[in-house]
């Protein structure tokens, strides 16, 4: 029977060194990826908790949690976005079980989360798929 898994994460995303932003804003990332040939096109910083499995995944629980680590940080952040002009967006990535018995995620985001995504100047993306 499959489940439902999800994962929230904020990304900067541009022509950078990722160190050097890691650096200035003081939180280590969970994984960067560097600009290649032909894949991918940019550089990216990414935080996250990582992956949840469960048949109940909650957008509002996982990002209040990744806000609450960053917001500290909002200053350096958005030092950061501005001086190698990046972008910013936070991820939710959700697969959803097909099964009627397993409750679909709920998804929102809360005041903080909100707050925070707008002084950065941040987006939001949501992606989902099906198990």
């Amino acid at each position: 029977m499959a489940t439902n898994e999800g994962e929230v994460y904020f990304k900067l995303v541009g022509d950078f060194d990722p160190d050097v932003v890691t650096k200035e804003i003081g939180i280590e990332p969970s994984r960067v990826k560097r600009k290649g040939h032909p894949r991918p096109k940019y550089d990216f910083w990414h935080y996250s908790h990582g992956k949840i499995v469960g048949d109940f995944i909650d957008v509002y629980e996982m990002s209040a949690k990744l806000i609450a680590v960053l917001q500290p940080k909002t200053r350096e952040i958005s030092d950061a976005i501005k001086k190698h002009s990046l972008m910013a967006e936070l991820q939710v990535v959700l697969w959803i079980s097909m099964d009627e018995e397993i409750s679909t995620p709920a998804i929102g985001f809360d005041q903080n989360t909100i707050e925070f995504l707008s002084k950065v100047g941040a987006t939001i993306d949501i992606d989902t798929y099906r198990h």
